[in-house]
C-alpha cells in the first residue's frame, strides 16, 4: 500500500513538473501580427502605358485596393488621388469619396496628365535637353477613412504607398485608319492547298489581308504549313505576286515564296511591292464548333493586331455556324477567354460564347476585357 502511495505521489510530481515546464516554454512563443490596417493597391501595373487619342475612351488601368481593418465594424470610405508630382504637391485628379474598392482610369485622363507634363505626339518636338517629350511619370495613392465620409476631425485613416506609372504618348508618324477588309489574300499549299481548302472566310478560300492603317499597306495573320504561298487579288490568278530571287521585293507572276510551318504576320506594301514575313511570338484566334475547324481540329481563325490600338485584335468576314466560340492564344488552351453572363466582357476560362449562323466581323480588346461580334 505504501509502495502504491509513493508511486502515485511520484506520478503527480512528474505531471506538475511537465506542466510547469510547458507553461514556462509557452512564455517564449512569439506571435507576429499582420497589419490589416494598411490599404494597398492590388493590381499589377504595366511597365508602360501607351496613350493615343484613338483610344481615349478605353480604360488605361483599373486601380484595385484592399479593404483595411480598423479594429471595429465600420463603413470605409476611399479617396484616390493622382498627381504628376511624386510628393503630391498638386492633386491633378481626385475620385472624391467612394465606397468602391476599384477605380477605372481612362486614357483620356492619362492624356490630360501628359499635357500637364508637357508631353505630346509630335515627333518633331523635344524637351529642352533634346530628348523626346512623349514620356513621363504619374503617381497614384488611395486613402481609406473609417466612416461614411473623408471629412471630419480626428478621422481614423490609412494611406497606401505611392504607385508610379510610366506613360508614353504614341507619336503621330502618320495617319492611322481603322482596319478594313482588302481584296488581297494569301494562297498556296502552305495556306489553303492553292485555293482548294476553305479557311472560313466569306469572300473565298484565301486568307484575307486587312488594311494596316495607311494607304496601300496591308497585313495578314495566319498559321502556315511547310510549303509555298503567293499574294493574289480577289481569290483569282488575274493579278498575283511572288518573289523572284527571295529578296523581299514582289513581282507580278513571280516565284512562289517558301515558308516553314508556324504562326506568321505578313505585311504587304502594295505601293512599293515589298513583303515582310515575321514569325509571331503570340497570336489570338477564334475556336469553336461554330467555326470551320471546330474545337481545335485544325488551326484557329486568326485575328490581326489592330493598327491603331495596342492590345486590340480584329478579324473580318468570318463565316460561323450555329454554335459556340471562344478566343484563345496560339491554338492552345493555356490562355483562353470566354464570357460568363453573355455581357460582352471576357473572363479567363470563361463560358463558351453562343452565336447564330452568319458572317461576322470580330474585335477582341484584351486591354479592357471586351469583345464585339458584328453580324453582316
Amino acid at each position: 500500500m505504501k509502495t502504491i502511495l509513493k508511486f502515485s505521489k511520484l506520478l503527480l510530481f512528474t505531471f506538475l513538473i511537465v506542466n510547469i515546464s510547458s507553461c514556462e516554454k509557452e512564455d517564449y512563443l512569439i506571435f507576429t501580427a499582420i497589419n490589416q490596417k494598411e490599404v494597398k493597391f492590388q493590381n499589377e501595373f504595366q511597365d508602360v502605358y501607351k496613350l493615343s487619342a484613338q483610344t481615349s475612351n478605353n480604360i488605361a488601368e483599373r486601380l484595385v485596393w484592399n479593404a483595411p481593418d480598423f479594429d471595429a465594424p465600420t463603413t470605409v470610405t476611399y479617396v484616390v488621388e493622382m498627381s504628376v508630382n511624386s510628393d503630391f504637391s498638386t492633386i491633378d485628379m481626385s475620385s472624391g469619396d467612394t465606397s468602391n474598392n476599384h477605380l477605372g482610369v481612362k486614357v483620356s485622363s492619362m492624356l490630360e496628365f501628359a499635357e500637364t507634363l508637357g508631353l505630346d505626339d509630335d515627333p518633331n518636338t523635344t524637351f529642352s535637353d533634346g530628348s523626346p517629350n512623349n514620356t513621363g511619370m504619374v503617381y497614384a495613392r488611395v486613402t481609406a477613412y473609417a466612416g461614411t465620409s473623408s471629412a471630419g476631425a480626428n478621422q481614423s485613416s490609412t494611406v497606401s504607398k505611392t504607385a508610379s506609372m510610366n506613360i508614353e504618348v504614341l507619336e503621330n508618324v502618320g495617319a492611322c485608319t481603322e482596319a478594313s477588309l482588302s481584296t488581297w489574300g494569301l494562297v498556296g499549299d502552305a495556306v489553303n492547298g492553292w485555293g482548294g481548302t476553305n479557311r472560313g472566310f466569306s469572300a473565298g478560300n484565301d486568307v484575307p489581308f486587312l488594311s494596316n492603317g495607311q494607304d496601300g499597306m496591308f497585313r495578314a495573320v495566319a498559321t502556315l504549313y511547310d510549303g509555298y504561298f503567293k499574294i493574289r487579288q480577289d481569290n483569282a490568278w488575274g493579278l498575283n505576286y511572288g518573289d523572284t530571287g527571295a529578296d523581299g521585293t514582289l513581282e507580278q507572276n513571280g516565284d512562289n515564296i517558301a515558308i516553314t510551318a508556324g504562326h506568321y504576320i505578313i505585311d504587304f506594301d502594295a505601293n512599293n511591292l515589298t513583303i515582310s514575313v515575321t514569325k509571331a511570338d503570340t497570336v489570338w484566334g477564334v475556336v469553336g464548333d461554330a467555326t470551320i475547324n471546330g474545337w481545335g481540329n485544325a488551326e484557329d481563325v486568326k485575328l490581326m493586331p489592330d493598327p491603331c490600338n495596342d492590345g486590340v485584335y480584329v478579324v473580318k468576314d468570318v463565316v460561323l455556324k450555329d454554335g459556340f466560340i471562344k478566343f484563345r492564344q496560339d491554338d492552345a488552351w493555356g490562355v483562353n477567354l470566354g464570357d460568363n453572363g453573355a455581357d460582352g466582357t471576357t473572363e479567363p476560362n470563361g463560358d463558351n460564347i453562343a452565336v447564330v449562323a452568319g458572317t461576322y466581323d470580330m474585335i477582341l480588346d484584351t486591354v479592357n476585357g471586351t469583345y464585339t461580334l458584328t453580324k453582316k
